[in-house]
């Protein structure tokens, strides 16, 4: 929290003797001098999780300040970029107001749920592709009454400042109760957002521990190799709880196959099994889970037809 504190108090001058390996004033530099957030530059997408990591901090109040000063200041048009003070990258800068406006934003990506905020209307309703209504409502919400004071979801109390993805897909009701002062709501011991690491551990994130010759193991998918039963080289003993197959051409890859392990290379156990599988386009990764995980030193995979892919993935 005192590193964020730093951060979004010391003031960016976007100086010539600050340039780094740029060379030179770059926009971004000056952008983030005229937001006038500290180092914070939000015209440039790698900062946008920096307001919700307060969240992570046990000091949501912070994240709401600054998420509510971001919504309030730098979209509204101004000297400083017009309503898109910056790029707007594959609509980055969109999807983030429409996120920080409804009260929640993805901050871990691929952790299937959103940090919450502070949202900007007293209600306002997502009509959810399967049919239903995702509802927040925050009657009391103000330009003044930007803390949250407490949440209720589908009417029962939450005390969390993270929201899984699947509750929320299924529609339903969000209750913000808002203020004009900072609560202890959100701050408890398991209330933060989920996290890669503990405390300073450095993160081991899983891996691809695939290592071999031929077009599925080289780490591109640029080559590729005609499959129906391929060893997949692991260097050692090893627990694979997913992997990853990327298809060469969409008509071309399988549709349905077994990953299977072995301790011997001669009696081998069905991990995971598929079928009815297509892949949308040429070139696509898909991840899968592993149905019955266990340590092997072999493993392979079997295609219930022949298939073409670009690359196999085995991940620990």
């Amino acid at each position: 929290a005192k590193k964020l504190d730093t951060y979004f108090s010391t003031p960016e001058t976007a100086g010539p003797e600050f340039v780094g390996s740029y060379g030179g004033v770059i926009h971004e530099m000056t952008e983030a001098r005229d937001v006038r957030m500290g180092q914070y530059g939000h015209s440039n997408q790698v900062a946008h999780h920096a307001t919700y990591m307060y969240d992570a901090a046990s000091q949501p109040h912070k994240t709401q300040e600054k998420v509510r000063e971001v919504l309030g200041r730098l979209y509204t048009g101004s000297e400083i970029g017009q309503g898109y003070h910056g790029d707007e990258d594959n609509g980055e800068q969109s999807a983030w107001f429409l996120f920080s406006s409804l009260g929640f934003y993805p901050l871990v990506m691929g952790s299937g749920e959103y940090a919450i905020g502070s949202p900007l209307f007293t209600k306002a309703t997502v009509h959810l592709e399967n049919g239903r209504d995702l509802v927040v409502k925050a009657p009391r919400n103000s330009a003044k009454n930007i803390y949250v004071q407490g949440l209720k979801v589908n009417g029962k109390k939450w005390t969390s400042t993270s929201l899984p993805h699947d509750l929320l897909a299924k529609g339903g009701v969000l209750d913000f109760d808002m203020g004009p002062r900072p609560s202890a709501w959100g701050t408890g011991k398991n209330a933060a957002p989920v996290s890669v690491t503990q405390d300073d551990k450095v993160p081991s994130p899983r891996g691809d521990v695939l290592k071999g010759e031929g077009a599925l193991f080289d780490n591109t998918s640029a080559t590729s190799a005609a499959v129906e039963s391929v060893e997949l080289p692991v260097p050692a003993r090893t627990k694979a709880v997913q992997y990853t197959l990327t298809s060469a051409a969409a008509d071309q890859a399988p549709t349905g196959w077994v990953l299977q392990g072995s301790a011997n290379g001669t009696t081998w156990k069905n991990l995971d099994k598929r079928s009815g599988q297509t892949f949308a386009w040429d070139r696509q990764t898909r991840v899968f889970s592993v149905a019955s995980p266990g340590t092997y030193a072999k493993y392979r995979l079997v295609s219930t037809g022949k298939a073409v892919l670009a690359e196999v993935e085995l991940i620990s």
